[in-house]
């Protein structure tokens, strides 16, 4: 009876346990259910599939990686509108610990269903440092969540990088003669940049049979395979410290030999013996002879004799410019002309294809503050050359059109009230819906600070509107070029349709590495500083110099851009170490305050050098600078005083007093203020030497 009983029981508890095992085993399942095809579950899930799960590679080497990937969620997969969807990797070590978690966005190349399947291939660039890593690809929803946190697995490739071999790494740093550059910095982003100049240069060196024999000089990117007049001219003060005088000199040649007999000078020349002009822009005759001063400087007036198809170099330069007066020229202003774009841009604002690149009966004409910035130095600098070998009456010509141009820039293109030259003039009826003189054309008011056409005053106005405009418009770095952009549809070509894209107000170095020089030269050295480690911390993010990028740094368009290479190399080498080097001159012009380095250059171009190691502690309150170089004649020494800080509307005097010493012995100096910055004058010649400065602090009365 009882065992009856507790069977009955037990087969009661055993019915209500499976119903109750059904219930919540339902909720069991039907959680897990929940979990494994939740909404977010499903939208984000994809199959990556690589072509190569191993690669090879050099420091800062291009990779192009294949994919096959697969949709496997519900919703379809689109690069465009909000939030869209993009291929991207975590770059981690060897061992799984993550090096970098956000790197460069790879969109799709169109739209993928749900089930369908895409296959694409990416370029990204390898680390700078040897070493072995691994670089895990997913799939991001951007501003939304990697596919990963919602249970995707990832893809992951491993890549050994290899480390490459310059010329300059079988020479121990010194201040002795050697035929190499190199430096090495407390400031450490400053000696990683150094690798990315080299293997940019190195990318785009070429060489071909011209019209006038073996020509070598430097493309302009991966996107643009020529030698750009325009670009060329930045890149050589990159160039000059590791190339021979053959590709300083020989592009130049080549371009001049394309010239047409109404002194007009092309854009671009190919290997296969191909150009064009792009007719919106007016700064290739002014790029020319820019870059042809920088060649004259390194190997002296001789070179502008030699003959080009019968005519002499400095000829030809001379007519080019003669063309600018005589086709681009406003009389009623006195200004240089050329197509509405965006400051120095060569985009018009009519044309939504190709012919956005060529005047026509459709061009709107203005007179904007970067061509005359680029002719007035043009004009200087041919009247430099033309006095060098005795042509003084055509010099004084020249110089007499730059006053011209300088004065009337001033009268009609700077903004008292603003601080800043105006993007352009207009030369004709268009008029637009908004206050186009609020926009900051970093590009032309740059120029203008290192033409010299904007004085002191300006160039101290300038430099705090690139700063105001920098922060308040959420720029990652100062290189933003209009600030702000031009609005949606001013301009009909998609590549400048829309703000903070292209040259319509995304960021190039191409520019930013020229202001960063600007700020160097006129007595804003410590901002520079900062707002250079900005770029390059940029630069190295993205392991590479990119065309432009946008408002938070992401690098777009052109990979290997050389002219941004060449621009920064100028902020560094020239702004941030000071070495002013010609045939003729040389000065020493150290900005570094109280970081330390050593640093020995060499033109191939010329055989100098130029060495010197700087070193400040601020314990014994010292800093010294030994110095050498092969230059033969005297020049000046410039530091920048590093314990000076002041406002440059004070005017009190400096609370410490300092000694200077050359080789032990107390020598005189002149103190010189320029804006921030207070510097040291001492001359010398370039035999090796000791400087000493000590600062004993005044007693307080």
């Amino acid at each position: 009876m009882l065992k009856r009983k507790m069977k009955n029981s037990i087969k009661i508890a055993s019915l209500l346990g499976l119903i109750i095992l059904f219930a919540f085993g339902g909720y069991f399942v039907q959680g897990r259910d929940f979990i494994q095809k939740s909404p977010e579950k499903i939208s984000y899930s994809c199959i990556i599939e690589p072509g190569k799960k191993k690669y090879t590679s050099f420091e800062g080497e291009r990779l192009h990686l294949h994919f096959r990937i697969k949709n496997t969620g519900r919703d379809v997969w689109s690069s465009r509108g909000k939030n869209p969807c993009l291929l991207s990797y975590h770059l981690l070590d060897q061992q799984g610990k993550t090096i970098k978690y956000d790197n460069r966005r790879f969109p799709l190349p169109r739209k993928v269903s749900p089930s369908r399947t895409v296959e694409m291939t990416v370029t990204l660039g390898s680390p700078l440092e040897e070493g072995k890593y691994i670089l895990e690809f997913d799939m991001l929803r951007e501003g939304i969540a990697w596919f990963k946190d919602y249970g995707a697995k990832t893809s992951k490739i491993t890549l050994s990088v290899k480390r490459k071999k310059w010329p300059e790494d079988k020479y121990d740093l010194s201040l002795d003669y050697g035929k190499y550059t190199k430096f090495r910095s407390s400031v450490e982003e400053l000696n990683k940049i150094f690798k990315l100049i080299r293997i940019t240069l190195n990318y785009n060196n070429v060489e071909f049979k011209g019209k006038t024999g073996k020509i070598k000089g430097f493309s302009a990117g991966t996107d643009y395979p020529q030698i750009w007049l325009r670009d060329a001219n930045t890149i050589t003060p990159a160039s000059r410290y590791f190339y021979d005088k053959s590709f300083l000199s020989s592009w130049v040649e080549e371009h001049l030999a394309f010239q047409g007999k109404n002194g007009a000078l092309r854009d671009w020349i190919d290997s296969r013996g191909s150009s064009d002009k792009n007719t919106t822009e007016t700064d290739q005759e002014a790029s020319a002879i820019q870059a042809a001063h920088q060649i004259f400087e390194l190997l002296g007036p001789s070179w502008l004799e030699k003959k080009i198809n019968g005519e002499t170099i400095i000829h030809r330069l001379e007519k080019s410019l003669d063309f600018v007066f005589r086709s681009r020229f406003n009389k009623e202003y006195g200004l240089i002309t050329g197509a509405h774009t965006a400051d120095w841009g060569d985009v018009d604002m009519v044309d939504e294809d190709q012919k956005a690149i060529y005047v026509d009966e459709k061009t709107h004409w203005t007179a904007d503050i970067y061509d005359q910035s680029m002719v007035y130095q043009a004009c200087l600098n041919l009247a430099q050359m033309l006095d060098s070998l005795g042509k003084k009456k055509k010099s004084v010509l020249w110089l007499k059109k730059s006053e011209s141009i300088k004065e009337n820039s001033n009268k009609w293109l700077w903004q008292k009230e603003k601080g800043f030259y105006k993007v352009h003039l207009h030369l004709d009826s268009l008029l637009h819906d908004f206050d186009e003189e609020d926009i900051f054309a970093m590009g032309g008011n740059t120029v203008a600070m290192i033409s010299g056409l904007g004085n002191e005053e300006k160039s101290r106005q300038i430099i705090a509107q690139a700063i105001e405009r920098q922060k308040s418009l959420e720029i990652s770095t100062i290189s933003g070029t209009l600030l702000p952009p031009y609005p949606s549809g001013v301009f009909r070509h998609p590549q400048v349709d829309d703000p903070f894209e292209y040259q319509n107000g995304g960021q190039w170095d191409w520019f930013g590495g020229r202001l960063i020089y600007a700020m160097f030269e006129n007595g804003f050295s410590r901002m520079a500083k900062e707002k250079l480690i900005e770029i390059l911390e940029k630069n190295l993010a993205n392991r590479g110099f990119f065309e432009w990028e946008n408002r938070e740094g992401a690098g777009h368009g052109s990979d290997y851009f050389c002219g941004s290479a060449g621009s920064l190399s100028k902020a560094i080498f020239e702004g941030y170490f000071g070495l002013k080097l010609g045939k003729k001159s040389l000065n020493i012009e150290p900005k570094l305050g109280k970081d330390s380095a050593i640093i020995h250059v060499y033109i191939p171009a010329n055989n100098t050098y130029v060495a010197y190691e700087y070193k400040f502690d601020d314990n014994i309150n010292r800093l010294t600078l030994e110095y050498s170089s092969n230059f033969p004649n005297r020049g000046k020494i410039k530091i920048l005083n590093p314990w000076h800080r002041s406002n440059p509307s004070t005017k009190e005097n400096n609370q410490s007093k300092l000694i200077v010493r050359r080789d032990g012995k107390e020598i005189p100096f002149t103190i010189v203020r320029i804006n921030y910055d207070e510097y040291l004058f001492i001359e010398t010649d370039f035999k090796k030497h000791l400087i000493e400065i000590e600062k004993e602090e005044k007693e307080k009365k």
